[in-house]
């Protein structure tokens, strides 16, 4: 299994959140009360309760990174210790007015989708036919998501152990791997979320994920 390796993928963004947040408020000392500390205390509430494995700890980190991408100089800027500008000035009667875009806080972003698959781990889910085929007579079959892994450098593929393992082609299916279509994350209770569906037919394999063909594509199936 992967599991170190997936565990210190995941918690780069929110330790990054947290020494950030505590750059911004040790640059703030002087004005504690502020709409800049308020999202720094924000990012390090919604870090904690993110390795706590606590609900809404994502949505608190999107929050405090959404908040840092527009700033608007020298009026507007939630930017948490460090940040990199691109925009324009407008030069008015009563002064200058500087647009800029938090170009770190948009790359941040990309590890949202990231933290919101890692959070699913320990989460339940049902599988369901997509349409008429081999799989008639095995779905629907529920499961436990224990790991969120790269497939030959795809991201964000999850594995599930099923609750009751099934025959295929003469091997038993304990554990499947599952991924959206669409590439967007799992979200649990959602309805018609498409997804492949891999097979896991040895457990040895799950120590390397380097080879998609050893997971063989069966089809695609509903997830929820």
């Amino acid at each position: 299994m992967t599991t170190k390796n997936s565990f210190s993928t995941e918690t780069i963004l929110p330790i990054v959140v947290i020494l950030l947040s505590i750059m911004n408020i040790s640059n703030h000392v002087h004005n504690l009360i502020s709409i800049s500390i308020l999202n720094s205390l924000i990012g390090i509430i919604g870090s904690v309760l993110f390795f706590l494995k606590k609900a809404n700890a994502v949505k608190l980190i999107y929050v405090w990174i959404v908040v840092q991408i527009v700033i608007i100089d020298p009026f507007f800027d939630l930017s948490q210790g460090l940040s990199f500008k691109l925009g324009f000035t407008l030069g008015l009667s009563n002064g200058d007015i500087c647009l800029n875009i938090n170009v770190l806080a948009i790359f941040m972003l990309g590890g949202v989708k990231i933290l919101e698959t890692a959070s699913l781990v320990g989460k339940r889910l049902t599988l369901r036919k997509f349409r008429d085929g081999t799989l008639e007579e095995i779905l629907p079959i529920c499961g436990t998501i224990t790991e969120r892994i790269s497939l030959e450098n795809e991201k964000n593929w999850i594995l599930v152990t099923l609750d009751r393992a099934f025959d295929y082609e003469g091997q038993k299916i304990h554990k499947v791997l599952i991924k959206r279509k669409d590439d967007k994350s799992i979200k649990l209770k959602e309805k018609n979320q498409i997804t492949f569906l891999r097979l896991v037919l040895e457990e040895s394999d799950l120590m390397n994920f380097s080879n998609k063909s050893k997971f063989p594509f069966i089809d695609w199936i509903i997830c929820e």
